[in-house]
């Protein structure tokens, strides 16, 4: 009982620090003044992940260290309090309904595999290079590692690494709620409420298991997110869109490649508002003279610099932008090998127990598609198509009406275009939907019928009424699905959250944080056969540690 107690105090701690330091980042930098507390999360988001980032080249992630960070941001928040006097209860009532999201016992298949000892070893060490040495996992980082190594803290030790996730759904439900109510209280059916509807009750239902978030599904969650708000400031009436508005969006997708950095393609997503501004000096000159500015590309640097310090390579495993000569460097072959992998895996060529024969001749071109159909199109995209067709086809028949009203042309073709070339680029490259697939199908899909739904008219008291109520189903279905899954994961694992709330340990990979200590012995001198043995070796460079292989 004792376990909960503790897991639910420091779950509030962090939420609060989050908002503290979103609080100090809208006030400081970004000078908007928001109230949605939906975007001060994610500014503090943003912020604690560029403070992890900066911090762990100089100091591990000790609980003394994340102590005083949080604390910060929990003085920050009591100072700003009165803020969110009527948005406080909404923040309640939306992690407080998410906490049973975060009782788990297994966690993503990945979690132990490289998510877990890539964010101790953050709490561990500090100047680290050549970490892409060690395991496949460890040469494409996320700032999710970052963000979920502060959650190391006095009490709970490495018990709260699965935190990270439920903050993205948690403030992106806020601030997609947020939308939907402001639509409703200015009786505006336009298409952005339909949209903003569909993706809330999607992202809920369809990414309800933690343990399926990993490092993906919070960046397609941001992508969402974005894309709604680019939809709805090209096409609000009031024509309120000026440069806040995009240096919001420039820091959303900043976030969004943090945390896969393949995702610096959807860079292009921007190009409708930048186009606004192209023939404005005045707002060229404010971009230039931002502090947000170089805060996002201050981001994006160090996000390139950790990725050549893991591999050698500023983006992996792009090979034009390796280079071998660093004696930690990925070799340039290991790396084009990697690349075909990546595709093979997300082309059907591979799984657990299948390889195709020839992997290089298999990805060429469209020779995979075939294959590709059979292997995981029938087997996991045609499933996920029937569930966004249910729930489309629910949500068509909720809100048909026979009255047909007159609406103003929407603006979306553009961003529409891009999210159809970007889908184009995933389909060809890597079609898998951990990869991009899930949340580009959605938004192809919900964008015309969000349109479609907009032209009806709609009773203005019953219209609430049935938003309300999918609501309602909506956490309802959550609700059913998590507690579902937890009565298996007692069967199965014996795993009672009265009992002990925290995630099995016994599976988290220690071996590697262990290795590293050899290595770090054998510097100073050979201890056993185990020095000899190992090609890995360390060499310390002023407060850098350079593991590189032996020749």
């Amino acid at each position: 009982m004792s376990s909960i107690i503790t897991l639910l105090i420091y779950y509030w701690i962090i939420i609060f620090s989050i908002i503290g330091y979103g609080v100090f980042f809208d006030k400081y930098f970004l000078r908007a003044e928001s109230r949605n507390i939906g975007f001060i999360g994610i500014y503090g988001i943003f912020s604690l992940s560029l403070i992890s980032y900066f911090s762990s080249f100089f100091l591990p992630h000790t609980q003394i260290f994340n102590s005083v960070v949080l604390l910060l941001g929990i003085i920050n928040f009591f100072i700003n309090k009165d803020i969110f006097d009527k948005n406080l209860k909404k923040l309640l009532i939306i992690f407080g309904l998410l906490i049973i999201f975060i009782f788990i016992s297994k966690n993503h298949d990945d979690f132990p595999y490289y998510h877990f000892p890539y964010i101790h070893l953050l709490t561990e060490y500090s100047g680290m290079i050549g970490l892409g040495n060690f395991t496949h996992g460890f040469k494409t980082p996320s700032s999710i590692f970052y963000l979920s190594s502060l959650w190391n803290l006095p009490f709970v030790e490495y018990y709260l690494f699965h935190l990270s996730p439920v903050f993205f759904l948690g403030f992106s439900n806020f601030i997609l709620f947020n939308k939907i109510e402001k639509f409703l209280k200015n009786n505006d059916t336009n298409y952005i409420l339909y949209l903003s509807l569909l993706c809330i009750i999607f992202i809920n239902i369809f990414f309800y298991r933690l343990a399926e978030h990993g490092s993906d599904r919070s960046a397609m969650i941001l992508i969402i997110v974005l894309v709604i708000e680019l939809l709805h400031l090209t096409n609000n009436r009031k024509n309120i869109l000026n440069e806040s508005h995009f240096l919001k969006l420039f820091i959303l997708i900043t976030l969004i490649i943090s945390l896969k950095i393949f995702y610096i393609l959807y860079v292009i997503l921007l190009l409708p508002i930048l186009i606004n501004f192209i023939n404005k000096k005045s707002s060229l000159l404010f971009f230039i003279k931002h502090k947000v500015t170089y805060l996002c590309l201050a981001f994006i640097l160090i996000l390139f610099t950790v990725s050549f310090f893991n591999t050698g390579c500023l983006i992996y495993p792009v090979k034009i932008l390796c280079f071998e000569q660093y004696s930690w460097a990925i070799p340039l072959s290991e790396v084009e090998l990697l690349s075909d992998w990546y595709q093979q895996w997300a082309k059907g060529g591979a799984s657990p127990n299948h390889r195709v024969e020839n992997p290089s001749l298999y990805i060429q071109n469209f020779n995979w598609v075939k294959n590709w159909f059979d292997v995981y199109f029938f087997n996991k995209v045609s499933d996920y198509l029937l569930g966004l067709l249910f729930l489309s086809l629910i949500v068509f028949s909720i809100f048909f009406s026979k009255k047909i009203k007159k609406t103003t042309k929407p603006k979306f073709m553009f961003v529409y275009l891009i999210l159809i070339l970007l889908t184009f680029e995933w389909f060809y490259f890597h079609p898998a939907l951990r990869y991009g697939g899930y949340h580009l199908i959605a938004l192809l899909i919900f964008i015309p019928l969000s349109i479609f739904l907009s032209k009806y008219v709609q009773n203005k008291n019953f219209f609430k009424k049935k938003i309300y109520t999918l609501f309602v189903l909506t956490i309802f279905i959550f609700f059913m699905r998590n507690i579902n899954r937890l009565v298996n994961e007692y069967e199965l694992y014996n795993y009672n959250i009265l009992n002990n709330s925290y995630y099995r340990a016994e599976g988290q990979k220690l071996s590697i944080s262990n290795r590293i200590k050899i290595i770090n012995e054998c510097k100073v001198k050979s201890i056993n056969d185990k020095c000899k043995n190992d090609p890995l070796k360390n060499k310390q460079v002023n407060i850098f540690n350079i593991y590189h292989k032996d020749n």
